[in-house]
């Protein structure tokens, strides 16, 4: 049979089968009368049937984190839909009939590990005539075992989605649609080798080789937890790993493939496949969405407005004709003041007004106010004659509105808007001025009392460039060495996934933190870390036998984790300043992190409410010895009786130019470009891309390529991570502003590596273009 005959036949078993399903689906089936059908997650990760992707993208903001299990494989894989035109998906799989390495000794019974990363792009959005249309890359940047693309075409009709696309690739390996695959072992010209190092992207190989015509249907049942997959497979499972590396007979009995999905819950489906003909596949997945996530808040209940009123007493007297004349209350008595619920002050004349700040004002219980209520830490108070400025650390609210309009009640409560006409309100960070707020006294009284229509906060405020607190200090400052000490305890996690001693390589510990402010620039602060558990102990080989002969700057990660419970992780003093109104800097030293120390410098431009930031650091770092808490390594060469010699960095120059962008035009997103030289003395560029969803969590990837060659780096052949961060706000019932990071390493390698630096300029000045501290956005709004 000529392959024209076989693609003839194809086209005609999935004609049949829609034609035979479509009026079964169509007796009272519409969009009303059947649960809605959602989308659905494939195998490999992202939407689709089981082995076949679909045009279909999830809602924006979907996480699903999803594992599937069969004979031959085990996928992990997560995946987000970063836009609604975007889909990325992060996956491992363990091949269960191949071992890591051939070594025991090495990777003992670690099953082999493939590493992938796949995106989907949306081309065409789905109207009443057209299709949801996407092309994609399955195992982007991988060794190949997986790699594959595809263009495929979903349309919905009632409650069934209905798929055809084209695979290439892993995707397309039948070649039912190539007329030069001349037997079933051909890969039609498509460069097939084996990427054993992975991590780089073979683009010559895409849109090549083998193309497979594939389709199949979804069927949400009338039974809102059930749904049906059925789809035609474009691969022949021929040119599997299993089959090339291990001799394992994964021959088709069946091309077609056929499977259920049980949604459990709202965040999770459980789902069960029969693949080949002759193979049961098993599979859960769960999910949520960034942008939904929400926390029901028992905030500190806000001050209503209710603002000081002065009594005529003693002061000046002005009159219709403009002219001041000195007033002397008939009595001696001290100035008093009334507290009324109305904000609406018409204008005086022929009367007198106080012109001086009520005498009972306790500003000590203004400043606990300000910290318990309105998030501002251990503010100072300056009062002048028009006046009053707040300038503290802005701790709790993300949405600074609310920190505005709580800590401008509470101001206006203890002062007289006919004298006082301006609150400031001066956000700093470990002491240093980043913005300053001022509202306008009359324009608040107008927003709290709604005295317009849509009154907003924002209103009466303008942020500007901080100047220095003008007036006298009324809030006293009692500090002693106490109150300049600060503690912290914080649990601690870092994990990497795919190694080839074990496939999960984690440690939990907890860091105990602690600062003496010897000022308002300089600080002496460090960190203890206490190991509780670790598998650092399967970290066998302190040089991975991989062919690098780099200094190992990162891979000595047993020593300091797994052989030190107790360690300490820094100890450094740092100076911090501005030079300008829109340069920050610092400088420190000491011991800069767990494996490090040494000195250097940060300078950061960030103009107010700008897009671009730019920032330039430079460092002089020495590899702390393991096996001493405070000493350094020496000598450049060291020796394992196990392992046998290798390399220490002693001294290295370190430091990068980087480049932080928000763009307006693509909101909601950062890009960080970092360009210099690493702890390996390799010398490159790491590329930083994060999206926030409405919720605050942020999702970004980064990746570091060097000089270092794909041999020189060894496994992996570039550093490459994911991370996720998610506001504390969303987890506990008290506003904050604190954040948890959660990351993703493939590999520990030594490439590509940055000093770990305890405090960062664009982190500390983020009240000047708010990304870390942003305010979530309210899906009823």
């Amino acid at each position: 049979m000529n392959n024209a005959t076989h693609s003839n036949l194809t086209l005609s078993k999935l004609s049949a089968i829609a034609l035979a399903l479509f009026p079964l689906f169509h007796i009272q089936a519409d969009e009303f009368s059947y649960p809605p059908l959602l989308a659905s997650q494939s195998d490999f990760g992202g939407v689709g049937l089981m082995q076949m992707p679909t045009g279909r993208m999830a809602p924006e903001g979907e996480f699903n984190f999803a594992t599937t299990y069969n004979s031959e494989y085990q996928h992990f894989s997560a995946s987000v839909q970063l836009f609604p035109w975007f889909e990325t998906t992060v996956r491992y799989t363990q091949v269960q009939d191949l071992l890591y390495s051939s070594d025991p000794s090495f990777s003992g019974n670690t099953k082999y590990t493939d590493k992938g990363i796949d995106f989907k792009v949306r081309l065409v959005e789905e109207s009443y005539w057209l299709p949801e249309t996407s092309i994609g890359i399955r195992d982007f940047g991988g060794t190949g075992l997986f790699d594959g693309e595809f263009i495929a075409a979903t349309k919905r009709v009632g409650p069934v989605d209905f798929t055809l696309g084209v695979g290439w690739g892993y995707i397309g390996n039948s070649g039912n649609l190539t007329s030069d695959k001349k037997n079933l072992n051909d890969n039609c010209d498509r460069d097939t080798s084996y990427g054993g190092k992975g991590g780089t992207v073979d683009y010559q190989r895409w849109f090549k080789g083998c193309a497979a015509l594939y389709g199949g249907i979804e069927y949400q049942t009338p039974w809102e937890p059930l749904r049906v997959k059925v789809e035609y497979d474009g691969n022949d499972y021929l040119a599997d790993f299993p089959v090339t590396g291990g001799g394992v007979d994964m021959s088709q009995d069946s091309k077609f493939n056929y499977g259920l999905l049980y949604r459990a819950s709202s965040w999770s489906d459980f789902h069960l496949s029969y693949e080949r003909g002759n193979t049961w596949t098993l599979g859960v997945s769960l999910q949520t969405n960034f942008n939904d996530l929400r926390q029901i808040k028992r905030d500190t209940p806000a001050e209503k407005y209710k603002p000081i009123a002065a009594v005529p007493m003693s002061g000046k007297r002005v009159t219709h004709e403009g002219t001041d004349e000195t007033a002397q209350s008939s009595t001696d008595t001290a100035i008093s003041t009334v507290t009324t619920e109305s904000s609406k002050s018409e204008p005086v004349t022929n009367t007198t007004i106080n012109t001086e700040m009520p005498s009972q004002t306790d500003w000590d219980r203004v400043a606990t106010e300000l910290n318990t209520i309105a998030g501002y830490t251990s503010p100072k108070i300056y009062l002048d004659a028009h006046s009053v400025t707040v300038v503290a650390d802005q701790v709790k609210y993300m949405d600074r509105k609310e920190a505005h309009h709580r800590a401008a009640t509470i101001l206006a409560n203890n002062t007289n808007k006919q004298i006082i006409t301006e609150y400031r309100l001066i956000e700093t960070r470990y002491k240093q001025p980043i913005t300053e707020t001022r509202i306008d006294a009359d324009k608040f009284a107008q927003v709290a009392t709604y005295g317009y229509i849509n009154a907003d906060m924002v209103d009466s405020t303008e942020i500007s460039v901080p100047r220095s607190p003008q007036g006298t200090l009324v809030t006293q400052s009692h500090e002693d060495w106490l109150d300049k000490l600060s503690f912290d305890i914080a649990p601690t996690m870092v994990q990497s996934f795919g190694g080839s001693e074990g496939f999960y390589m984690f440690n939990i510990g907890v860091t105990g933190s602690a600062a003496y402010r010897f000022s308002d620039h300089l600080e002496l602060s460090g960190s203890l870390y206490l190991n509780l558990y670790d598998n650092y102990d399967k970290f066998l080989y302190d040089v991975p036998p991989d062919g690098t002969d780099l200094k190992r700057v990162r891979t000595l990660i047993r020593q300091y984790v797994h052989d030190s419970t107790v360690r300490a992780t820094n100890l450094q003093l740092t100076w911090m300043d501005n030079l300008s109104d829109n340069i920050s800097y610092q400088a420190y030293g000491g011991y800069l992190e767990m494996m490090y120390g040494g000195v250097g410098t940060e300078f950061l431009y960030r103009p107010l409410n700008s897009e671009w930031a730019f920032g330039f650091d430079v460092n002089y770092a020495k590899q702390r010895d393991p096996d001493s808490m405070f000493g350094f390594f020496e000598d450049e060469h060291q020796y394992d009786p196990i392992t046998g010699p290798y390399r220490v960095q002693t001294g290295v120059v370190t430091g990068h130019a980087t480049a932080y962008y928000q763009p307006k035009w693509f909101p909601n997103t950062l890009l960080k470009i970092s360009a210099g030289q690493y702890l390996t003395e390799d010398k490159g560029i790491t590329v930083d891309f994060s999206k926030q969803f409405d919720s605050g969590v942020i999702v970004g990837a980064f990746a570091t390529k060097t000089n270092l060659s794909a041999e020189e780096y060894g496994e992996g052949s570039f550093t490459k991570g994911f991370y996720i961060s998610i506001p504390f706000d969303l987890m506990t019932i008290r506003p904050t502003q604190s954040r948890g990071f959660l990351s993703w390493m493939p590999l520990t390698r030594d490439g590509g590596q940055m000093l770990g630096r305890k405090y960062n300029l664009f982190d500390m000045t983020d009240a000047r273009s708010p990304w870390y501290t942003r305010p979530s956005v309210d899906p009823i709004k």
